[in-house]
């Protein structure tokens, strides 16, 4: 979709608008490019007749993201019925045009059913003087942070050393008896999740890490460990219902927790208050799948839980895994785990699975692999190594 930044005649807003507008550009943040126009003409256009029973909903979905990612001394000013000014103090022009993007991209997801850039409409405000405001389309499509390279090349993924994304801070460790191992260290944290091309954030994971080496798991220890995972998952979700969280939260779910009864009820019967909020924000990443699984239990397996996830993905290890598993069920996407020494096997993986869906991520990529590497090799999104 075609869309141009709209004017403003800036005399027709209210007096504590424009005093709102002016105190702005008296701060600085336009010249420090901190400033931005989000627009909801393309929800408005593809809405058509629909628009006027849903505009007000709409706008208490934007109310609420914008209070959830630009807290004090954040600022945003609604200038008409599809237009807000968003201006950013909290943290630099990088991660205040992420936020934006993803506030609209969740929108668009959410009220249309999908997300592209053409119909990301936003822009940056470069002047606000008197009567006048002046705007430029940002280009979705060639975000880059603040150490980009040339305009022509793709910038390398990685964040200003000053910043650190929302959700990151929600850590936690302890010990975990093991059927073969006894007693195991493990770690969890939330991990961006980079969208290489683009250059930017676009979901969250939660990663859960044994500090030993464990080659032989049972059912029982997978269950054990898709419950920490959920109970470290459940406070997220309540804060995502009571201050409408925006990203998407990928969740490592056992397949064998998730193909028996008793541990799938449980499971499910643990999350059941957030049924809604799970739709919305949590993809399932279901683990321990492999080329020996049979094909009619993944497929009975994900049909009984697909209704209480916004989408469903799969994690796999090898070109036989994924042939195996997509015989039966199209996952959304495809996650691997970064293999230390075996990149070529990785990209002969990725490659497999690029022939059938092009939602590639790639778990705990270390900091000193090229992301051109890992844009060649197929991968769409990564995580960094912790």
């Amino acid at each position: 979709m075609e869309w141009t930044t709209p004017t403003f005649e800036l005399s027709a807003l209210s007096a504590s608008r424009r005093e709102q507008l002016q105190r702005i550009g008296d701060a600085g943040l336009v010249a420090q490019g901190r400033v931005f126009l989000l627009s909801l003409d393309p929800i408005k256009q593809q809405m058509g007749a629909r628009w006027p029973g849903r505009a007000e909903v709409i706008w208490e979905a934007v109310e609420r993201s914008l209070h959830k990612n630009m807290p004090p001394p954040d600022v945003y000013v609604r200038m008409n019925d599809t237009s807000v000014i968003v201006a950013v103090s909290s943290t630099n022009s990088y991660e205040g045009q992420i936020r934006c993007v993803e506030i609209l991209r969740s929108l668009l997801t959410y009220f249309l059913g999908r997300s592209v850039d053409a119909d990301i409409a936003l822009s940056r405000i470069a002047n606000i003087d008197g009567d006048v405001l002046q705007a430029e389309p940002v280009d979705v499509a060639r975000i880059s942070g603040p150490d980009a390279q040339s305009a022509g090349a793709p910038a390398p993924v990685r964040r200003p050393e000053d910043w650190v994304p929302p959700l990151t801070e929600r850590r936690a460790s302890g010990t975990l008896g093991l059927t073969h191992h006894g007693p195991t260290g493990y770690d969890i944290d939330i991990a961006p999740v980079w969208r290489l091309d683009q250059e930017t954030i676009s979901a969250y994971a939660v990663r859960l890490r044994l500090r030993s080496a464990c080659d032989r798991l049972s059912d029982l220890d997978h269950e054990a460990m898709t419950h920490l995972v959920v109970s470290h998952l459940l406070p997220i979700l309540e804060d995502y219902r009571r201050e409408g969280g925006t990203f998407a939260i990928i969740v490592p779910v056992s397949f064998s927790a998730l193909s028996a009864r008793r541990p799938r009820m449980a499971l499910l019967n643990r999350c059941s208050g957030f049924k809604d909020v799970m739709r919305r924000a949590v993809i399932a990443e279901i683990t321990d799948l492999d080329a020996g699984v049979p094909g009619g239990l993944i497929r009975e397996t994900v049909a009984m839980v697909r209704p209480f996830f916004r989408v469903i993905t799969g994690l796999v290890r090898t070109p036989a895994d994924i042939k195996a598993i997509y015989r039966e069920v199209a996952f959304h996407g495809v996650a691997m785990n970064w293999l230390p020494g075996q990149f070529s096997h990785l990209e002969t993986a990725l490659q497999a699975a690029r022939q059938r869906t092009p939602n590639l991520i790639l778990h705990d990529v270390p900091a000193r692999v090229p992301t051109t590497d890992l844009r060649r090799s197929g991968a769409s999104h990564i995580t960094w190594a912790a």
